[in-house]
């Protein structure tokens, strides 16, 4: 399974408009796609105090790296011109592409 989370960042005036545009526009797209397990949208906790912008993390897990590039072959670009022609720079997002690791042993270090 592979994991892909794109961080969106915007300023607080803009919060509404973009979790509306999310569940209207966004996300039922991603929900049709077929592949896509796991959609979740959550808003990113802030230490430092900052008030000037907020931000939200997209995740959802699709089967293998194949699938994530046919995913964003048919509906990737689609969806982030939809977003620039939604808000411009008003919000900004960056993706990662995460594999979980696992963390079984095969064998422990303290037997012989």
């Amino acid at each position: 399974m592979v994991l892909y989370n794109t961080t969106f960042v915007m300023a607080p005036a803009t919060v509404g408009e973009f979790i509306e545009f999310m569940r209207t526009h966004y996300l039922p797209v991603l929900e049709r796609a077929g592949q896509v397990k796991g959609l979740r949208l959550h808003r990113v906790l802030r230490e430092d105090g900052d008030v000037d912008s907020e931000s939200y993390a997209l995740h959802f897990y699709v089967p293998s790296g194949y699938h994530l590039q046919e995913l964003l072959s048919d509906h990737g670009l689609g969806l982030a011109q939809r977003l620039v022609d939604t808000f411009g720079e008003r919000v900004l997002g960056f993706s990662t592409i995460l594999e979980e690791v696992s963390l079984e042993l095969t064998t422990s270090p303290l037997v012989h």
